[in-house]
């Protein structure tokens, strides 16, 4: 398990872009949401399986890239996911209590 995730704060980062992606598409897929990435928008506009694919992709690559730089540093990649995750959570949070 070490070796897919160096740090459980990787894990953390993961699990919740996997969350967002598919609470992103589902709730698209409602008509509940509009998708406020103006990068992703008009992938999620066209498709949300396109938009899951990309998104998809572009987890994959952090994740590579993630643990690719734990060998080096460790201490950055942990300290780094953690905040990306917190960030992560408290951008959803804030866009969803602030939606009408």
């Amino acid at each position: 398990m070490k070796a897919l995730f160096p740090s459980r704060a990787i894990a953390l980062l993961m699990g919740v872009s996997l969350l967002d992606l598919v609470l992103t598409a589902l709730l698209h897929s409602k008509g509940l949401i509009v998708e406020l990435n103006p990068l992703m928008r008009p992938l999620l506009e066209r498709s949300e399986w396109l938009f899951a694919l990309v998104k998809s992709l572009t987890i994959l690559i952090t994740y590579a890239v993630l643990v690719w730089y734990s060998r080096r540093n460790l201490v950055f990649v942990r300290q780094a996911s953690a905040v990306g995750a917190v960030a992560y959570v408290l951008i959803w949070s804030v866009w969803f209590v602030s939606v009408p």
